[in-house]
């Protein structure tokens, strides 16, 4: 792939493929790698962006005005060509900006920036969204960052837990077959632990957790301690996934501010939660990061 660009520091190694601007390897200073590496027998990405939506939409549109646009899974962003802006020792930010493809979707003039940089610790990722049309400019953005798991020689996913930094309790969304979401259900993790099995993910598809009280979730081996951390202060949504039945040695964290359209919701994007808009001019960052233990 000639055109990724990479960056090093810290003993970290980081390839960014401008497509989607996905962060598609991530080497850490022991030699292993960090970032599933996408086998398309099981599933196929690294580390989507998420823009100007989150999950399905309802009718695969939004409707902006009275106006009905398509939209796919997670919007347009995850395989739109990106434009290297500023590539650094430590940090690269690629930028998208309108074109006529993305006005058919989103009628909206605007500057979608991703920027990893990385730290002592790991990378942090800021996803910062500029408004550069003379309207109201509503939009979802999230981040879908999938990691090795097992993540030690010898071990198997069952070895891990997500664990959170007190009791927890959220709105688990239902979302059948990751499509749109239906309902949802209250439940709680004593000790804030949530231990990993596949099973999980064959029964429910996705944990979808909403109203989290934490700003960040380890993903631990359960003897060893040994692991990384995810925090984002912003998100809305946790989302917690591995393909159903199929058993892939990964697991997604993902923090999003939105979330997946309803089977029982109008399809206005002023209708969707967690939604935010932003006036001509104004911008807004998204920022979560991901530490080694």
């Amino acid at each position: 792939m000639s055109d990724v660009i990479r960056i090093s520091k810290y003993g970290f190694t980081a390839t960014i493929r401008p497509e989607g601007a996905q962060l598609i390897s991530l080497i850490a200073p022991d030699g292993r790698e960090v970032i599933w590496q996408g086998d398309p027998a099981i599933w196929a990405d690294h580390t989507p962006v998420l823009f100007p939506v989150i999950g399905n939409c309802k009718d695969a549109s939004i409707t902006i005005g009275s106006k009905k646009y398509p939209m796919n899974k997670h919007g347009f962003a995850r395989k739109a060509m990106f434009t290297p802006a500023i590539i650094g020792e430590n940090y690269v930010t690629l930028e998208l900006t309108e074109s006529p493809e993305t006005l058919k979707m989103y009628p909206f003039a605007f500057s979608f920036q991703v920027t990893y940089e990385l730290t002592e610790k790991g990378f942090v990722c800021t996803m910062l969204t500029e408004n550069q049309s003379d309207r109201p400019m509503p939009f979802c953005v999230g981040g879908h960052p999938a990691f090795v798991v097992p993540m030690e020689e010898g071990a198997a996913f069952e070895d891990y837990q997500l664990v959170f930094p007190d009791d927890e309790a959220a709105e688990n969304l239902l979302c059948p077959g990751g499509q749109l979401i239906t309902g949802s259900e209250r439940i709680a993790f004593p000790g804030g632990v949530i231990p990993l099995t596949h099973a999980i993910f064959d029964e429910k598809d996705t944990l979808m957790l909403s109203g989290l009280r934490s700003d960040h979730v380890d993903l631990v081996h359960r003897r060893t301690g040994h692991g990384l951390r995810l925090t984002c202060e912003d998100a809305d949504v946790m989302a917690i996934w591995t393909r159903p039945n199929n058993h892939g040695n990964y697991l997604c964290l993902e923090p999003w501010v939105g979330q997946p359209g309803g089977v029982k919701e109008s399809g206005d994007f002023t209708d969707k939660p967690h939604a935010l808009t932003l006036q001509p001019g104004e911008s807004y960052p998204f920022i979560f990061e991901a530490e080694l233990l």
